[in-house]
């Protein structure tokens, strides 16, 4: 198991553009939701109780499967930095970043798969894969899971499916999501009623890093919001069609613009370019901001940036939590955001 601050000099799996669709479909996530069918759900457990589950589910994880090279982390053992920076690369969620309970993380060595354990529920099995691959993401989470049950029976009701902490989660447990990129139908001004409709699907907008976040860099993740009364298949059947859908309108959204707007687009995209090759300190909000239509200028050719990787790696690896890991000056917001400007004029710059 290597450091957390090592870690974070590594690319991240999930993060491989332009993928399929052109970079519009950033990444597709499987979530499952379980509970052993033994314990009482976490908020009923005092801290003592919620530490032997935490040993209890880990006990059973390696039993269950066999990853040599497994990130292992035990919240309590890590700083705030190397928590923020776990869930920067996706691998754990905010409730668990906050260290309120004794909770830990079991992920794949290649990071596409993660267990959050003694999160808001005993377990929480993460998939996450680049560009859009529901089904393959489905079949790997499902694989897995039932490898995790015949050591771990989880909790489920005969009508109602898997018991969960929160009533939204019970049923299939689950929460598929794919991240898009979408600023061409912000530029058009279509964005607001094409997702407006998503809810009538049952589905739901999230931001960046998911629940809680706040859209930005023009970065959206698509997800179910009904978890009972439907299977799996049906679940990801209904995002898909929804997500090939959106997919489409921004694909039309970026024809129409190097058509009709090319000029607009092109000075939106070159203005972007100068910003980043040229500031002298970026917050990392703004920088998300100007990275968003590099990306877009990229996918239609009108900048001479032509590295893909370079790209993720500047969405990942300058996030605050990375910077400070990986630099012992970047202590303060004012000191990463100096660096993150130098950081990015050096990379993008021949």
């Amino acid at each position: 198991m290597i450091p957390i601050s090592e870690l974070c000099t590594r690319p991240t799996a999930w993060l491989a553009s332009p993928g399929n669709h052109g970079a519009i479909a950033v990444s597709t996530r499987i979530r499952l939701a379980r509970n052993s069918a033994a314990h009482p759900f976490p908020r009923r457990l005092d801290g003592r109780q919620q530490a032997d589950l935490a040993d209890h589910v880990l006990d059973r994880i390696d039993r269950a499967i066999d990853w040599r090279d497994a990130h292992i982390h035990r919240m309590r053992d890590c700083t705030d930095a190397e928590r923020q920076a776990l869930c920067e690369r996706q691998l754990i969620s905010r409730e668990l970043a906050s260290g309120k309970r004794p909770g830990a993380l079991y992920a794949s060595e290649d990071e596409h798969v993660a267990l959050m354990v003694n999160e808001e529920d005993h377990l929480r099995l993460q998939v996450i894969a680049h560009g859009l691959d529901l089904e393959g993401a489905l079949d790997q989470a499902v694989a897995l899971d039932r490898r995790l049950e015949a050591h771990l029976p989880w909790a489920v009701h005969r009508d109602y499916g898997y018991l969960c902490s929160c009533p939204t989660n019970v049923g299939t447990g689950m929460r598929a999501s794919v991240m898009l990129h979408l600023p061409a139908l912000a530029e058009t001004q279509d964005l607001r009623q094409v997702l407006r409709g998503l809810s009538k699907l049952h589905l739901t907008v999230r931001g960046l890093h998911g629940e809680g976040s706040d859209a930005s860099g023009h970065f959206y993740q698509i997800s179910n919001q009904r978890s009972l009364g439907q299977t799996e298949t049906e679940i990801t059947a209904g995002l898909l069609e929804a997500v090939e859908r959106i997919i489409q309108y921004e694909e039309i959204a970026r024809q129409s613009l190097a058509e009709t707007g090319r000029t607009k687009i092109e000075d939106r995209c070159w203005r972007a370019f100068g910003l980043l090759t040229n500031a002298r300190s970026l917050a990392y909000d703004e920088l998300i901001d100007q990275l968003s239509w590099v990306r877009l200028g990229t996918a239609l050719e009108i900048l001479p940036v032509r590295s893909w990787p370079i790209l993720d790696r500047i969405l990942v690896h300058t996030q605050p939590a990375h910077l400070q890991l990986r630099h012992d000056q970047a202590e303060t917001a004012v000191v990463r955001d100096r660096l993150r400007a130098e950081l990015v004029r050096n990379w993008l710059m021949p």
